[in-house]
């Protein structure tokens, strides 16, 4: 039974209640009053009828109801949509963002290495440069001291060979050659000084074969005995007295004599 049919049976049966509460009190009504002779009356039922269409218009149909979960559901998927597209740009925008701070790091780091390297680079130039220049002033000075060594040699020598002259022209000055001396004839003498340029010390290291010319010239040099240049030199270079005076060897040559 559809809902159009049950509200017809139950206007029905309203009316049918009612038109026997009617009936009921009409007649007690009779009972009680002096007796006449009723009208008669009629009873008019009307049946009423509702219209479907008005109950289907107060009660939704399904489709109705469909269409609007369907809306809802749109609705919901709609939003739920959205909010993961905001969620994802949220994302894209953060993964934006790490990115650049991750590349910014990267390039600051990469900047960082390079003057680093720079620095290091110019370090060791400037360490390579001071290592040169070193050596270059090294060297430098090294041939100025060789220089200075070999102008102090030379002077040295110089004056070695200047007091070498001077005690050999004292000697010869008081050498007195024995008879039988002959042109040619060489001794060689070892003289033996102190500071003060006195004779300590003379020994013949070879001998001319001719006995006399060596006591002779052994007995010229005690003769002196007391070299003034020596003891010059020997207070203005000490250590040139020390290396190359101090122990003096000379040549005597006979060469001077008449035949």
């Amino acid at each position: 039974m559809n809902r159009g049919s049950y509200a017809l049976a139950v206007l029905i049966s309203l009316a049918l209640h009612g038109g026997l509460i009617a009936v009921l009190a009409f007649g007690w009504q009779a009972s009680s009053r002096p007796e006449h002779k009723p009208m008669p009356k009629f009873v008019q039922a009307k049946l009423v009828t509702m219209d479907a269409t008005a109950i289907k218009k107060k009660t939704p149909p399904k489709t109705d109801l469909i269409q609007k979960r369907k809306q809802r559901e749109l609705e919901r998927q709609r939003k739920a949509e959205a909010e993961k597209k905001r969620r994802a740009a949220i994302e894209r925008k953060k993964k934006v963002e790490a990115d650049k701070k991750r590349k910014a790091e990267a390039a600051r780091k990469k900047k960082a290495a390079q003057e680093k390297a720079r620095k290091e680079k110019a370090r060791k130039e400037k360490e390579q440069e001071k290592q040169l220049e070193k050596q270059r002033q090294s060297a430098f000075d090294e041939a100025l001291e060789e220089e200075e060594d070999l102008m102090e040699a030379r002077e040295d020598t110089q004056a070695v060979m200047s007091v070498a002259q001077a005690i050999q022209a004292r000697i010869e000055s008081v050498w007195s050659r024995p008879p039988s001396a002959r042109n040619g004839m060489l001794t060689v003498v070892q003289i033996n000084f102190v500071p003060t340029g006195r004779v300590v010390a003379a020994n013949i290291t070879e001998s001319s074969g001719n006995p006399a010319l060596d006591r002779s010239v052994l007995q010229a040099v005690r003769k002196v005995e007391v070299f003034p240049e020596v003891a010059e030199l020997a207070r203005k270079e000490p250590a040139v007295f020390e290396r190359e005076v101090r122990t003096t060897v000379l040549n005597f040559r006979v060469e001077d004599l008449r035949q």
